[in-house]
């Protein structure tokens, strides 16, 4: 899992800086993010667009606030 602030609509450049930094081949990556008021938009998709392989799912994203139930409803779908 990979996890960001959205910034404007997309995720925030240093995680840009990681995903290019790495090589995810073989894994599963799936992004999930926080935001006060910006949705999700393309974020993870841009993310894998800059990626070095690996299998990108759909994200999830969250409140700037979540709950625990919230985040442990989230948690459940990936096990």
């Amino acid at each position: 899992m990979i996890g960001y602030p959205i910034w404007w609509g997309i995720a925030a450049w240093p995680v840009n800086t990681f995903v290019k930094a790495n090589d995810f081949t073989n894994k599963t990556v799936i992004p999930f993010c926080t935001s006060a008021s910006s949705g999700i938009g393309n974020s993870g998709k841009l993310l894998e667009d800059e990626a070095k392989g690996g299998k990108w799912l759909t994200g999830q994203i969250f409140s700037s606030s979540p709950s625990d139930n919230d985040i442990k409803e989230f948690t459940d779908t990936i096990k």
